[in-house]
């Protein structure tokens, strides 16, 4: 499990390459590459059936961690 707060484009892709690998990954918050669907779609819902990889955007700080402990 990765947690990131989201600071910078170095962030945002380490955020990327923990999908890549497969892991629940939390960032608390929206990060830049939003702007375009298909990827925020691939980040968000494909990743999970190719990769494993769980993207979980949350703000709010007890349910980011109930999220969490429901994963694990």
């Amino acid at each position: 499990m990765f947690i990131f707060k989201i600071h910078g484009k170095k962030t945002t892709i380490d955020a990327i390459f923990a999908l890549a690998y497969g892991l629940y990954t939390y960032v608390n918050l929206v990060t830049t590459v939003t702007g375009g669907a298909d990827l925020v779609n691939l980040l968000t819902q494909d990743l999970k059936n190719i990769t494993g990889g769980i993207l979980h955007v949350e703000t709010d700080p007890i349910q980011a961690v109930d999220a969490m402990l429901d994963h694990i």
